[in-house]
């Protein structure tokens, strides 16, 4: 028999039994399209992270008190026992003194509570030194930022200008921060540009929302006994000695912390931490669609086990016309491959579209590759090949003679 005839037999089989032909397809169909959906929400939420963290400046050195832990194996044992370190300005002149920074912007990060004509919200306020802020200084929209000499004056994000309350914040409008039991009166000099909304925005989630006081302000609205920042925004000369200025700042503050804890990172590190759980959580979804996609191919091993033994007489039939024991075996292997091809590519079809609608109705982000949609196909193909192999086998070594006299 040659490769026409034999296709040409498996369609008329397909044919003759349409219902067994699609109970035994759909396994391997819903396998596929589970693959597709799978690997294509993985792929979205990969890309979703890294073009959140293409807006941040990776190779900005963020210096915090305690440790700094992004997750993976061995987080908690790397992680520092030790008191959080307390930063002060000595701390700023050890950093700016190490060779390669470029400039040191201490800040101090709080929640509060936001009143603008008799209204309340609740907004992020951080206290800075308005001569290393150059990057929030080419940012503001109205008016201007903050001077070494402003005490009670502020700026404000796009969000707190335009959404927290009924009317819009402008320069020149007084506003009243309330921090624990002390508050105090603010005059907004600034508002921010709109900054674009990712997950990674610190502390009061969107960028939007945030607010700027110089330290002197924030130390007096914070009413501590002792003022220490909380955190380092460091920035280099040449990117490419981030890691070498990074040990070189450990280093150099463990004269003044050498029992307290501090860490100094990158957007970076939390990147390839963040990227490195996504790729596992992709393939960890595309293995839940293929544990379907074997049941489908266990399916598609008893259809055809029992369509062997259906046709027992007509292999026998086949023999005594002169098909050999490698024509029958390709007839069952093909069949079982056609059936996979076919099957794949409706699930892929599926896939794609449920993909499509996952992204548009539910918020979710969906990326379709032409990776995951190759690998939906060779699942499905080679699932059901496999799953062939008994059968053909099983059919292949029948006696013709005991088929011919079978009922």
């Amino acid at each position: 028999m040659n490769l026409p005839d034999i296709l040409e037999f498996i369609a008329v089989g397909f044919r003759a039994d349409r219902f067994k032909t699609l109970m035994s397809s759909l396994g391997i169909i819903i396998g596929v399209m589970a693959i597709v959906v799978m690997l294509s929400v993985g792929e979205g939420l990969y890309s979703g992270v890294s073009s959140q963290f293409s807006t941040l400046n990776l190779d900005m050195i963020r210096v915090i008190p305690g440790s700094a832990h992004f997750g993976g194996p061995g987080a908690d044992q790397n992680r520092n026992p030790a008191e959080p370190a307390k930063f002060t300005d000595k701390d700023t002149k050890v950093l700016e003194n190490v060779v390669g920074v470029k400039n040191v912007a201490p800040r101090t990060s709080s929640g509060v509570v936001v009143s603008f004509r008799s209204t309340n919200a609740s907004a992020s306020l951080t206290g800075v030194d308005p001569d290393k802020e150059e990057t929030l200084k080419g940012d503001v929209a109205e008016g201007r930022f903050l001077t070494g000499s402003d005490y009670k004056s502020i700026v404000i994000g796009n969000g707190v200008s335009q959404e927290l309350f009924r009317m819009k914040v402008t320069p020149g409008n007084k506003i009243r921060l309330y921090l624990k039991d002390r508050y105090m009166d603010f005059k907004v000099v600034g508002v921010q540009k709109e900054a674009e909304q990712t997950s990674f925005s610190g502390p009061g989630g969107s960028a939007n929302n945030q607010m700027y006081i110089t330290h002197k302000a924030m130390k007096e609205l914070m009413s501590e006994d002792n003022y220490y920042y909380g955190s380092f925004q460091v920035t280099v000369n040449d990117p490419e000695q981030v890691e070498s200025i990074i040990e070189k700042i450990k280093n150099d503050l463990l004269r003044y912390h050498k029992d307290e804890a501090y860490d100094a990172t990158t957007a970076r590190d939390m990147l390839a931490s963040l990227m490195s759980v996504l790729s596992m959580i992709k393939y960890a979804l595309a293995g839940i669609g293929a544990i379907s996609l074997l049941v489908g191919g266990i399916g598609i091993a008893n259809v055809m086990m029992l369509t062997v033994k259906e046709r027992i007489r007509e292999i026998g039939v086949m023999k005594a016309l002169g098909a050999t024991t490698r024509d029958i075996r390709m007839q069952y292997l093909l069949e079982a491959g056609v059936l996979g091809v076919v099957s794949s590519i409706i699930g892929i079809v599926m896939g794609v579209t449920v993909s499509y609608l996952i992204g548009s109705l539910a918020s979710l982000p969906s990326a379709i590759t032409a990776q995951s949609l190759l690998l939906g196909l060779l699942f499905g193909v080679v699932t059901t090949t496999i799953a062939g192999v008994y059968p053909a086998n099983r059919a292949a070594k029948l006696d013709p003679i005991e088929a011919l006299r079978a009922e």
